[in-house]
């Protein structure tokens, strides 16, 4: 197996943490607001020319705050690896 240089790996560990980062940021924001999340999510589609929109409110809501929580705590597990 190949060695990596030095610079590509220290590249490598910026951007794996700059998406730990905005994972962080994104788990909170679904965890805290998750109606401004979907919301987020829904205006995003709309550039693409999709509609979306959830069928049941209730479960969308305590869907995205449930899986805000995991992306927080993954990201919170990869930030503790790259330390």
């Amino acid at each position: 197996m190949e060695r990596i240089d030095a610079p590509l790996l220290w590249l490598i560990r910026i951007a794996l943490a700059a998406i730990a980062v905005s994972d962080l940021l994104l788990g909170r924001l679904s965890v805290a607001a998750p109606r401004r999340s979907i919301e987020l999510y829904q205006r995003l589609m709309a550039r693409f020319n999709w509609r979306v929109s959830p069928i049941d409110e209730a479960r969308e809501l305590r869907n995205t705050r449930g899986l805000g929580a995991v992306l927080l705590a993954l990201s919170l597990v990869l930030l503790w690896l790259l330390l």
